[in-house]
């Protein structure tokens, strides 16, 4: 008898999806040392690591890569692979059976060195000439109400505003969590977590007007406390994603 299973009907469907995933760059070989920075990290953000899927980026040298997964699983963070890996990474992930990855960028300048020359052009002509000079029209996404919040954000909160941005018209208290999927805006001290873009809109920013944050994050991106400048702090300043780092500017 002929299968006559869909895909909708069946057990197991390959399904193709881009997901928003953490890098952890390693710059040490020492399994000690590096247990004891992730502990440290771990410590001063508790729970917003807790299960979060990183990708190993080993920008310098090359660890134990099964005991850094080991390390990793049991900080509670789940390791899904390396990042760009060159040649020796590769060959330590394959042998700790653990995935590569190319980052975008990567992945388009790796197809661009392995195309074949071609003296031809291939870009096809415009279906209607008339129309060439004019600036494509992108339909922009619907945007969520913004979400406002006119009470102190107390510590052990945690305010969310989903599809859209965030406006805290008080003070975020140390150990408080305010998350966005939009820009957020504190128009007081923000001295606990602030997390835009959270659904990973790269484009997300977060207005603060007294910078002493324990976390700050954009589209998963994000900095701890004694990662921050000191010349921010207490400042008032503007974050953004600049490359996958997070880009703290003075405001007036």
């Amino acid at each position: 008898m002929a299968d006559t299973t869909t895909a909708a009907g069946a057990g197991v469907v390959f399904k193709g999806r881009m997901m928003t995933l953490t890098v952890l760059e390693i710059r040490e070989t020492d399994s000690t040392r590096i247990a004891e920075q992730i502990d440290a990290q771990m410590a001063r953000a508790p729970g917003f690591f807790e299960r979060m899927p990183v990708l190993l980026s080993l920008p310098e040298s090359v660890p134990d890569l099964a005991a850094l997964s080991a390390i990793i699983r049991e900080a509670g963070m789940i390791p899904v692979g390396v990042l760009d890996p060159g040649p020796q990474a590769r060959e330590a992930a394959q042998a700790a059976d653990m995935a590569t990855m190319d980052s975008p960028a990567r992945g388009a300048a790796k197809a661009a060195t392995e195309a074949e020359p071609s003296g031809e052009s291939t870009a096809e002509p415009a279906a209607d000439a008339q129309h060439a000079g004019e600036p494509v029209r992108r339909e922009q996404p619907p945007r969520t109400p913004t979400r406002l919040v006119t009470k102190p954000v107390r510590s052990g909160q945690q305010i969310y505003a989903r599809g859209g941005d965030l406006v805290i018209a008080t003070s975020v208290s140390e150990g408080a969590e305010v998350l966005a999927d939009g820009h957020i805006h504190i128009y007081g001290a923000l001295r606990g977590r602030a997390l835009a873009g959270a659904t990973g809109d790269t484009e997300a920013r977060i207005y603060c007007r007294r910078f002493e944050p324990d976390l700050i994050a954009i589209a998963g991106c994000y900095k701890v406390a004694d990662a921050i400048e000191e010349g921010v702090r207490s400042r008032a300043v503007a974050v953004r994603l600049d490359n996958d780092n997070l880009s703290i500017e003075l405001q007036e």
